[in-house]
């Protein structure tokens, strides 16, 4: 419960200035698109790593 606490926590903390940036040095375009896409994946990549991880440990601990 406390790492899902803490999952939302980041999670929201980041998409909230992902929608409040302001475009001045990434312009509008492609550039723009892409750095959307890549935030967006890096995020989710980091976030499903995280939870394998996690899932990992619970269940080498109760094995062990």
């Amino acid at each position: 419960m406390k790492f899902l606490t803490l999952l939302i926590s980041f999670f929201s903390l980041f998409s909230l200035q992902a929608l409040a940036h302001t475009d001045h040095a990434l312009g509008k375009g492609t550039f723009h698109t892409f750095y959307h896409i890549a935030f967006w994946f890096i995020t989710v990549a980091v976030i499903f790593k995280a939870f394998s991880y996690f899932k990992a440990k619970k269940n080498h601990k109760q094995t062990s």
